[in-house]
């Protein structure tokens, strides 16, 4: 069977999933429960279903759980963060292997109503603490790059809200109407991946479709609940899985690792990225009109506010991008918004935001996700802000997005992407060593910007000559800032000229810390090696 090339956004109140050649964008809130009964383990309303009904034990926050080492204790079983997520990624990897079959009931069961509301479902993700942008979704229409030939990857959720239609995309007719429903008179043209979002309704019935359905109170009786038979998970499926996190370390990739190695997936089928990272690939991936200047983005959930900058730098060698994120002091909760003055206040605060990050810049283009933007009518100051002389975009699936781009691009033969990418989970400096090889001085690169720190490092031999001491290199992409950093072998023997022979280890802890250790190997049978090591820590 064809191998499948997915992408996972991985935050802690939401899950979404992506496959490459798929249209459909999988949401699930990021819980996992299992059966009281018997050790089976369901996901999204399902197991929303089951804690309800009183027979399944419901754990959520699992990014938080596995973040922090935590533990849950489930039916008197102790489980770790790490158990969890494998068992939740397993059930969500499960969903890309195919359609569900529809199976008899087995019993009715009676949900009730929590806080006057109907439980929700996976394709109403209220529960996972975002939901799709009005339940919008877009046909994928754009090229990884202006040289690409490709068919569209991605399915896409983006809304040109700066009345223009976007680059490359002919508005549809019919869809144009729906637009100017919801926008109050005003066409919400299409956003660089395509058509306009679908009527709510319309698009939560094509979501739910093939889904399983949530007993719901109903009077008079209840609605026959359908059950659903998912194609089991099969590892030699996955080609490629990138999974993107808001922000990554090295404890937390590390339990990743663990957590994809269970499940079969071999190393080089794996790969993690920031949230950072995803916004560049999705970005890199429009008409390049769209990030010819500088690209602003604004990231509102549920209880913080993100904003992040790409700019792209052009060398007569290489190109480097460049993109940072900011976590503000001015997030707020988004309850806020059930107020007339707390809208007013929240319009205020995103108001005073833009002015500061957007004035006195040159952008080609904004782009908006995170549930706080499912709906701008209660942001107009803001909106009318963003939206003067620069394109604007909605897309609430712009992560898993980039990260399916980013699979995709694993897959060729070779990179669509020639650059050199700085941000979050990337190095910012070249590490190097002079040595010589056959009489002849080089510079012998160990890791490279733009490379993973986490993916990124070396082991290789020397032998030393007439030295006690290593030199390493620091060439940041600003020259202003370049150094070099002596390790001197204390404790290491004095011996003839090239005999001693050492181990250098080299590794990351994140973008701004790498580690050395040097080891006496030895010279043969002349010289043994006396075990002698050096760690440090070098501030890159």
């Amino acid at each position: 069977m064809e191998e499948l090339l997915v992408g996972l956004d991985i935050c802690d109140t939401y899950t979404q999933m992506c496959c490459v050649g798929q249209e459909k964008i999988h949401n699930f809130p990021t819980i996992v429960c299992r059966a009281k009964s018997e050790d089976r383990w369901m996901i999204g309303q399902e197991a929303y279903a089951s804690a309800l009904e009183g027979s399944g034990i419901l754990v959520d926050k699992l990014l938080k759980l596995l973040r922090k080492e935590g533990t849950a204790t489930i039916c008197g079983v102790r489980y770790e963060g790490i158990d969890l997520m494998q068992r939740f990624l397993e059930c969500v990897l499960a969903r890309a292997m195919g359609e569900p079959e529809e199976i008899a009931a087995e019993r009715p069961a009676v949900l009730k109503e929590r806080a006057g509301q109907p439980v929700h479902s996976e394709a109403e993700p209220e529960q996972a603490g975002t939901e799709t942008q009005a339940g919008t979704e877009t046909q994928a229409g754009t090229e990884a790059l202006d040289n690409a030939d490709e068919e569209p990857l991605l399915m896409a959720a983006g809304v040109d809200l700066s009345g223009e239609a976007a680059p490359g995309v002919e508005p549809s007719g019919d869809r144009e109407t729906e637009a100017e429903d919801r926008q109050g008179g005003e066409t919400a043209d299409p956003g660089p991946q395509g058509e306009n979002a679908q009527e709510p309704e319309k698009a939560a019935e094509e979501e739910s479709a093939g889904q399983p359905e949530i007993w719901k109170a109903a009077a008079g009786g209840t609605e026959p609940q359908k059950q659903w038979k998912y194609p089991a998970y099969d590892s030699s499926r996955i080609g490629q899985l990138v999974i993107t996190v808001p922000k990554v370390s090295a404890r937390l990739l590390d339990s990743l690792v663990v957590c994809a190695d269970r499940l079969g997936i071999p190393k080089n089928r794996v790969h993690f990225i920031s949230h950072t990272e995803s916004f560049l690939y999705y970005v890199l991936s429009q008409k390049r009109e769209v990030w010819n200047n500088q690209v602003a983005m604004f990231d509102l959930s549920e209880d913080f506010l993100c904003y992040y900058e790409m700019k792209v730098q052009r060398g007569m060698r290489q190109v480097t991008v460049v993109a940072e994120r900011e976590k503000l002091d001015e997030g707020f909760n988004l309850d806020i918004l059930s107020t007339p003055s707390g809208m007013k206040l929240a319009d205020k605060i995103l108001y005073a935001c833009g002015e500061r990050f957007l004035q006195r810049k040159l952008f080609s283009s904004v782009f908006l996700t995170g549930k706080g933007f499912e709906n701008q009518d209660w942001a107009k100051d803001f909106m009318k802000l963003v939206c003067t002389r620069r394109k604007v975009y909605v897309d609430q699936a712009l992560f898993v997005q980039g990260a399916g781009y980013k699979a995709a691009d694993l897959a060729r033969d070779k990179t669509s992407y020639p650059y050199v990418l700085i941000c979050d989970g990337h190095l910012d400096a070249t590490v190097s060593m002079k040595i010589q090889r056959r009489d002849q001085e080089n510079q012998l690169v160990l890791a490279a910007a733009g490379d993973s720190w986490y993916e990124a490092g070396s082991t290789m031999e020397f032998i030393l000559d007439h030295q006690q001491y290593l030199e390493f290199f620091i060439s940041p992409t600003d020259p202003k800032r370049r150094k070099m950093v002596k390790l001197i072998l204390e404790g290491f023997p004095e011996r003839d000229d090239k005999t001693l022979r050492v181990q250098v280890q080299v590794g990351f802890l994140d973008e701004n810390t790498m580690t050395v250790e040097v080891k006496d190997m030895g010279f043969g049978e002349f010289y043994p090696s006396t075990g002698a090591v050096i760690r440090q820590e070098v501030m890159l």
